[in-house]
């Protein structure tokens, strides 16, 4: 996720870690993903270690110099990647990677996004139907928590489904909000709030 994330920044615009991190917590990325201050700087050399994003400068800022990162040609590939991989991963918990949607959308064309949740969501009715053969093999000899256990596999596939058919229905609509993100990441110096 924190990869992701990096990479996404740094392709709009060369800055670093700092920026990074008070975006997130300005967002409130901290508080509902699994996105932490030690965790960006860790993901920064990992990331600079691979060769996906190099120092283009340093900045003088006070006693200590601030690296400014920008995304390499191999990181571009290493986003778009990422990126593909996240968008046809499921919904797992509420901090699943996918619900930070902005920067999956902004590195996949619009056929590539429509490809994936359109797979995904076979995948998710193929799932559901299982459930719905096992609740009914098991009807008469299920226990409470073993038909509890089933009833919320059957609604989690369903609020799954249902989320990303939101996603394919406001598609043109989520592409608009990204572009609009991905303006306001350049050209505004989050650093500095």
């Amino acid at each position: 996720m924190v990869q992701l994330f990096i990479l996404y920044y740094l392709s709009i615009k060369q800055t670093h870690g700092y920026e990074i991190q008070k975006f997130i917590q300005m967002n409130q990325m901290n508080e509902w993903n699994n996105i932490k201050s030690g965790s960006i700087y860790y993901a920064i050399n990992k990331l600079e270690r691979s060769g996906f994003i190099s120092i283009v400068d340093k900045s003088n800022a006070g006693e200590k110099a601030k690296c400014i990162y920008g995304i390499t040609e191999k990181g571009q590939l290493e986003l778009h990647k990422i990126a593909l991989q996240e968008m046809k991963k499921p919904l797992g918990s509420i901090t699943a990677e996918k619900f930070l949607i902005y920067p999956i959308v902004a590195n996949l064309n619009k056929s590539e996004i429509i490809e994936s949740v359109t797979a995904h969501l076979h995948q998710l009715e193929n799932e559901k139907a299982k459930i719905i053969k096992w609740e009914q093999e098991k009807q008469d000899t299920s226990k409470s928590v073993e038909k509890a256990t089933l009833s919320m596999m059957k609604e989690t596939i369903n609020l799954q489904i249902k989320w990303h058919m939101a996603l394919l229905d406001n598609i043109d609509e989520t592409i608009s909000v990204v572009d609009k993100i991905h303006q306001m990441i350049k050209t505004t110096d989050y650093s500095q709030n």
